[in-house]
Parts: C-alpha cells; sequence; structure tokens
C-alpha cells in the first residue's frame, strides 16, 4: 500500500495569543530548507509524536518535540529581542493519505487541561489540507494495552489504514507478539540523532528476536518468515493430531483389552506423522478391526459373534418352550416386576441421555456467552482509558441509540422511566460480575455434564444386571417339555452376555475409527503442506535481496562512498542488513559514509519494498547533511532520491544548506522546496481553528 504525508500542523497557545505554522507535502521529493534553529527537526518530531511513534526513539513515552510544545514561547520582535510566552496548551497532527484515496488526521495534545498525550483525535477527512465543515472526531488511545490490536488502539487504525497485516514474530521469552509499527517505522523516518550507525534505529523494548531482520521481512514481502511461520503452525497441529491420534488409539485398545481382545490393523503412527519427504498418501485403515482369542485362535469379532449366535440358536432350538405350571405364583411375580424394573430403568437412562445432550448444549452456549461478556468488558475498558485521557467518547458511548446486546436501534422506545444509565466504571464492573455468574454457571453446567454422563452409564450396568436376572427368571419360568440341564441354561446366558458385551465393544470401535480415519486423512494433507514449504531461503527471497543488495551498492558507487571499495558491501543474508565480512561498518567507516549507506539502504528498501510488499513508499530524512557531506556527493544523493520518486512515492528531507546552492545542488531534479527561512517555525495564528480543542 501506497501512502502519502500531506500536511504538518503544530500549535502551541499562550495567554499572549496562539502560534502555529502547517506545514504541506506533495508526491515526489520535498527538502524542508531552513536556517538552523528555526524548527525543521520539530515538523519531523510532530510527525513521529502525532503517529504515536516516539517510543522508537526511547523506551518511554515521552514527547520529542522542544520547549516551544512543552514550556515556552520564544518570538522575536521586530527590534531583534526574543520575548517568552508560557504554553498553556499545544499539540500537533499529521494528515495522511492511503493508495486509496482516504485521509486520515491524527491529532495528539503535549499540553492540555484535560486531554491526556496518549489520547489520538482522528478525523477520516483532509481537515488539514481542504477548509470546510468537518466531522467529530473519533478518538483512540496510545501507549496502553491494546493499543494495537482493539478497535479504540490507534496503532490498529494506523496498520489498517496503511493496508498493513502486522505479522506475529517470536520474542526472547517464546511468546509470539504483532510486529508493532514503531518497530517497522525506523525504516521509513530517520530522526536527527540516528545519523551514527548505518542502520535503522533497533527497537528492543517489546524483546522481538531481531526487530530489524524482522521489519526488512515484513517491508520487502520477503516468504522465507511466511513459510517458517506456516511450518511453525503445522508443526504445532500435526503434534496436536498425532496426540490425539494416540489417545483414540489407546482408549479403543483398553475398551477391547477388557474382552481380552486386541486391535489390528491400526499403525502406532499414521504416514505422514513423523518427518517424511516427498508425497505422503493417508493410511488406509479400512481393514481394521477387532480380533478375540478363541479356541487357540485370534479371530476376528464380526467371526465370533456368528459363530456365537449360532451356538445361541441352537441351544433354543433344542426344545420347545412352554410355561411350567407348576412354577410358583411368586416366581413369575417376580418376573413381572423385574420387567417392570427394567422398562423403569431403559426410560430412566433415556431422561438422562437427553439430560446430557441439554448440559452439553448449556455448556457450549455458556462458552459463547463467556466469550461475548469478554469482548464487550475489553471494549469498555478501551472507552474507560479514552476517559481517563480525557475524551468525550463516554457521552457517546452512553447515549448510544443501539442495543448493546442484539445492536438493533433503541430509537422510538419509551425508555425515558427506565432510570439512569450506568457509567462505564459500572458497567465493567456489572460484566465482570456476570463473567464471574457465567462462569460458576458452566462450573455447575460441566459438573452436570460429569454427573449425567455418570448416571448414564451406571444406569446401563443396571440394565445390563436386571437383564441378566431376568433371563435367570426366565429359565425357571419358561422351560421345555423335557427338563433342560443346568449347563444348558448356563451357556445361553453367558453367550448372550457376551454378545452384548462385544457389541458395545464394537460400538466404541465404530465411533473411534471414524475419528482415527479423519485424523489419518488430515494428518497427511498436513505433512504434504509441510513439504511443499520451501526450506532454508527461498530463491524468490534472495532474488529481492539481491535486488535491494545491489541498488544499495549502486548508490554508494554513485555518492563516491570512500572507505572501501562499494562492491565489498552487500546486504548479510542473516541480519539482512549492510555488511562488509570481517568489519564494523558502524566504527571502521567515517562518519560521512555512515550518512551515505544508511541513506542508500534505506531507499533501496523502500524502493524495492513498494513495488513487491506493503512499504508505504515514505521515506523521511532529518538533516542527512550534518556530518559535511560533500556537496557534490550530497547532489548525487539528492539527484538519485528525486529519480526514485519520480512517478511514485514520498521522500522529505530537511537541511539548512543555504537556498542558492541548494538549487544548484538539486540541479535538475524535481523536488518540492519548503522554505521556512531564519525566522522560527511558529507563526503568530489569530485564525480560527477546526481542530482546535481549547486549552
Amino acid at each position: 500500500m501506497r501512502a502519502l504525508v500531506r500536511a504538518i500542523r503544530l500549535v502551541s497557545r499562550t495567554p499572549n495569543g496562539k502560534y502555529a505554522r502547517t506545514i504541506e507535502l506533495s508526491p515526489g521529493l520535498n527538502v524542508i530548507r531552513g536556517e538552523n534553529g528555526v524548527g525543521k527537526t520539530q515538523i519531523i518530531q510532530a510527525i513521529i509524536y502525532a503517529l504515536g511513534l516516539e517510543r522508537m526513539l526511547t523506551t518511554r513515552a515521552n514527547a520529542p518535540l522542544g520547549s516551544a510544545f512543552t514550556s515556552e514561547v520564544r518570538i522575536r520582535s521586530d527590534n531583534g529581542q526574543e520575548a517568552a510566552s508560557a504554553v498553556i496548551a499545544s499539540w500537533v497532527a499529521v494528515e495522511l493519505e492511503n493508495a486509496n484515496g482516504q485521509s486520515l488526521v491524527a491529532q495528539r495534545h503535549i499540553r492540555h487541561s484535560t486531554m491526556g498525550s496518549d489520547l489520538v483525535r482522528v478525523w477520516t477527512a483532509p481537515a488539514l489540507t481542504e477548509e470546510g465543515n468537518i466531522s467529530d472526531p473519533s478518538d483512540y488511545f496510545l501507549h496502553a494495552s491494546g493499543s494495537a490490536t482493539h478497535d479504540r488502539g490507534f496503532h490498529r487504525l494506523l496498520a489498517d489504514f496503511l493496508g498493513w497485516q502486522l505479522p506475529t514474530v517470536p520474542t526472547y521469552s517464546g511468546r509470539q507478539i504483532p510486529l508493532y509499527v514503531d518497530v517497522i517505522f525506523p525504516f521509513i523516518v530517520v530522526d536527527q540523532q540516528s545519523w551514527g550507525s548505518a542502520t535503522p534505529r533497533k527497537v528492543e523494548r517489546y524483546q522481538i528476536r531481531d526487530p530489524l531482520r524482522r521489519s526488512f521481512e515484513f517491508l520487502v514481502a520477503l516468504n522465507g518468515p511466511i513459510a517458517q511461520k506456516r511450518r511453525a503452525e503445522l508443526e504445532e497441529l500435526m503434534t496436536d493430531m498425532r496426540t490425539t491420534w494416540a489417545a483414540t488409539k489407546s482408549a479403543i485398545e483398553a475398551t477391547v483389552g477388557v474382552l481380552g481382545g486386541r486391535l489390528v490393523g491400526v499403525p502406532v503412527h499414521p504416514a505422514g506423522s513423523t518427518s517424511r519427504r516427498g508425497d505422503v498418501e493417508e493410511t488406509d485403515i479400512s481393514s481394521a478391526h477387532i480380533q478375540l482369542f478363541r479356541e487357540g485362535e485370534w479371530r476376528s469379532a464380526d467371526s465370533v459373534v456368528e459363530t456365537l449366535q449360532g451356538e445361541l440358536r441352537a441351544l433354543r432350538s433344542a426344545s420347545q418352550r412352554e410355561v411350567r405350571e407348576d412354577v410358583s405364583e411368586a416366581r413369575s411375580r417376580e418376573l413381572r416386576q423385574l420387567r417392570e424394573e427394567l422398562s423403569e430403568v431403559t426410560a430412566a437412562a433415556h431422561l438422562i441421555d437427553q439430560d446430557l445432550s441439554m448440559n452439553e448444549a448449556q455448556l457450549t452456549a455458556l462458552d459463547r456467552r463467556l466469550d461475548g461478556l469478554s469482548e464487550e468488558r475489553d471494549r469498555n475498558s478501551d472507552i474507560r482509558t479514552l476517559i481517563r485521557l480525557g475524551s468525550q467518547t463516554a457521552a457517546q458511548h452512553i447515549v448510544d441509540q443501539n442495543c448493546p446486546t442484539c445492536q438493533q436501534s433503541l430509537d422510538g422506545l419509551e425508555s425515558d422511566q427506565l432510570g439512569p444509565t450506568l457509567s462505564v466504571d459500572d458497567t465493567i464492573s456489572l460484566l465482570n460480575s456476570q463473567i464471574n455468574t457465567t462462569k460458576k454457571m458452566r462450573d455447575r453446567a460441566r459438573i452436570a455434564v460429569e454427573y449425567s454422563a455418570s448416571a448414564f452409564a451406571a444406569l446401563q450396568r443396571q440394565a445390563d444386571q436386571l437383564k441378566v436376572r431376568i433371563r435367570a427368571v426366565e429359565a425357571d419360568v419358561l422351560e421345555p417339555a423335557a427338563e433342560t440341564s443346568q449347563a444348558d441354561i448356563a451357556s445361553r446366558i453367558t453367550i448372550e452376555l457376551q454378545l452384548e458385551e462385544i457389541s458395545r465393544v464394537q460400538d466404541k470401535f465404530a465411533e473411534g475409527f471414524f475419528t482415527l480415519e479423519e485424523l489419518a486423512s488430515r494428518i497427511a494433507l498436513v505433512r504434504n503442506e509441510m513439504n511443499s514449504l520451501p526450506e532454508g531461503m527461498p530463491e524468490s527471497d534472495a532474488r529481492l535481496i539481491g535486488e535491494v543488495s545491489a541498488t544499495m551498492t549502486r548508490y554508494l558507487k554513485d555518492s563516491r562512498f570512500r572507505s572501501y571499495s562499494s562492491s565489498q558491501v552487500h546486504i548479510d543474508r542473516d541480519s539482512l542488513r549492510p555488511t562488509r565480512e570481517g568489519f564494523d561498518i558502524d566504527i571502521d567507516v567515517s562518519a560521512s559514509d555512515v550518512v551515505r549507506m544508511k541513506i542508500a539502504y534505506l531507499e533501496s528498501v523502500r524502493s524495492v519494498g513498494m513495488t513487491v510488499g506493503p512499504h508505504p513508499g515514505i521515506l523521511i530524512l532529518d538533516e542527512p547533511r550534518q556530518q559535511d557531506i560533500d556537496p557534490a556527493d550530497f547532489s548525487t544523493i539528492l539527484r538519485y532520491l528525486g529519480a526514485a520518486v519520480k512517478d511514485s512515492g514520498q521522500i522529505v528531507i530537511t537541511s539548512a544548506t543555504p537556498k542558492e546552492e541548494l538549487d544548484a545542488l538539486l540541479h535538475a531534479a524535481q523536488a518540492t522546496i519548503i522554505e521556512l527561512g531564519d525566522q522560527k517555525l511558529l507563526r503568530v495564528d489569530r485564525a480560527a481553528d477546526a481542530l482546535d480543542a481549547g486549552a
């Protein structure tokens, strides 16, 4: 995504009036020229501060702006004397435009009686460059939990505006966190104090491993890190699937083991679950089955069932049953009672099964409810943060005409008599109470699920016991004309129990089989995807790094890099920084060559990154000539920068070079010169300001 800085406005209010300045920039090369001490650096610092990027300069979120915005404004009178006026309120604002033509104006206060410095007021209109009515701003927050991930976090908004989908990167502790925008922006904005190194500032506050490498990879859209991240995700998924496979197989084996059987046709590790190259075909477990040891050999459960059913039929057909007339009435009554009890137990088991299904559904609903409440609490916590920073969002939040639960409009409802609305703190307290209550309800629902599952299993066992007793009593009540041997009766009951046990085990096997079959398919797919990912550095990445390196080397040669041959400098594939084998460039080369290298490196990243990656195409350089670069070499730098952004992108440079000399240095380079002269940046401004929020 491409972007432009359209304008910067700086305002400082004093008892003697308002002092302000608006600097408008153009696409292409912009040179902000002015004498030393007039405030050129304040313009660059205003961009950094307005976008909440000051932590790329220091670990503390202090305003990098000078005394004209924090304590006093010194204005030179016509007679040449300076007078100081205390600062009552001050703010800066930056107007951006993205590739879609959308505008965003971000305003932050340095001093204000009610608004905190971490509050960002945002307009989605060109409020600095176009006059006319503008809508009320939306408020966002910085430097607090969620500022890069929540909807009300400004850096989340900024990343979305730039079209950035920030990757997650590892920290030294092994956690995965977003690649924050203030880690990336040292590749885009070079402050005056960072010219002592050929590489961008290294932002270490987030403990990200190799932050400069991660930023380079993101801006130039290298595929290697994406593949590495995907590989890590797939490895984690593979581990989970291997665990599930082993647990499911063990559960089936434990169930089969109760019958003294074994599971056949299911491997310990399915195809692809361990490291393997080439195409992987999923494990075929269609022949998996249960075997039982019978008559000195292992036979399939289906074969055993057939044999047992045949034996049972033979026992039943060996004699014709009839009701014994001499059986006691007590045994008949006992049989009826047992059948009634079995019917009751079966009905109870059915009800328990329904209750179990309802409890499981309730558990799922409570999980969804907890997610919704937590999300609503986070939203209100963000609102509370904005209120603490002085935002008026509280009133907007409270008078919202939509239901917070279903988001339907409440207009037209007679709700005036319902009483006062809750404050944000009270709302958060209520939500916390609801979360705690819902958690307790979930715990009870979980216990109910466990109880129902246990009760259902107990009723099944009770039903089995009743069936055994019924068969025993039936043997006494129903008997063939010729007396049946007790051995036949015992055999019949034993076979019936065996068939029921085998049937139950086969049902469990069927459930596990479907899980294993699905896992076998997914494991093969995941392994094939892992095998398709490039190992090491992809050829496309090597080509892009080579392009950045070649472009940098060419720029170094053009600007007469003198410390040694520019051909000895390249982009290191491990650190992705400029390097010469065996040398520390920051120490080994001259101060002016460090500047040459830094500009060449960042411009190469910019030009390649905006072509193939998400680099916004902006490069801001604050006073790059401070190390007394030779005028001819500085002219070369200006010309190659101007040529690089002739058709797209934006480069902003501040310079104290005299105007006549600057015109000569630019030569034929197309550039927009913003002339500040020798007067202080801030000027008396009596016009009404639509963005001014008062003191």
